[in-house]
């Protein structure tokens, strides 16, 4: 007689979520990995080409004494400054133009900005037409572009951003970073644009609200 008391192999049911817990954490830390060299690999390619049609347009004021005209810098059909640049190129998701902003005389401008929005969120500065980017390339003698300015909000509601300089703090706001206005400022307070990249967590969640 076969006294061993043989039992079936297998997981229990608190050991099975667990397994299955574990592996949609570690799924999902690897999207999240993926997402931002995802997201990377595009502000590269902004960056990249940017730098093409700043180093053309450099090239076409060397020979012309003027930055070229707003017209002559879109991707479609992309031949304006040619022969500098062939093709210039699109944004990678819009595929729209790079925003393209000359100044001065407009019978000879003198100075530029060209615009981009990354994916990976640096200081906010307002552009032309009163949309907001976040990364700009200019002529040397451009002039800076100053902050971007969150709305006016209601009575009650998160202090207002203003252009700053020496001595400002910056808190999280709903994931964003914002410019104070003055003391006595919330907390935690950040001493740089960007707030550490602090405002969200790996899930892209808002964290560190400014209280």
């Amino acid at each position: 007689m076969n006294y061993m008391d043989k039992k079936n192999g297998g997981f229990t049911l608190t050991e099975l979520l667990v397994v299955v817990g574990m592996i949609a954490f570690l799924a999902v830390l690897i999207l999240i990995y993926l997402r931002n060299q995802v997201y990377k690999a595009r502000d590269a390619k902004r960056k990249a080409d940017m730098h093409l049609i700043q180093t053309a347009v450099e090239e076409y004021e060397k020979d012309r004494d003027c930055y070229p005209p707003e017209n002559n810098v879109k991707c479609s059909p992309g031949n304006g400054l040619n022969p500098y640049l062939s093709k210039i190129p699109c944004d990678p998701i819009s595929g729209k133009s790079y925003p393209y902003e000359p100044g001065g005389p407009t019978s000879c401008y003198n100075w530029y900005r060209m615009y981009a929005l990354l994916d990976n969120e640096e200081a906010a500065i307002a552009g032309p037409g009163g949309v907001n980017y976040d990364y700009y390339v200019s002529s040397p003698n451009a002039p800076t572009p100053v902050p971007a300015v969150a709305p006016t909000p209601t009575p009650g509601s998160i202090p207002t951003p203003t252009p700053g300089g020496n001595g400002q703090y910056w808190g999280c706001f709903s994931g964003s970073c914002l410019l104070l206005s003055g003391p006595p400022y919330c907390s935690p307070k950040f001493g740089s644009g960007t707030c550490y990249w602090q405002c969200k967590n790996l899930l892209g969640e808002p964290i560190n609200e400014c209280q």
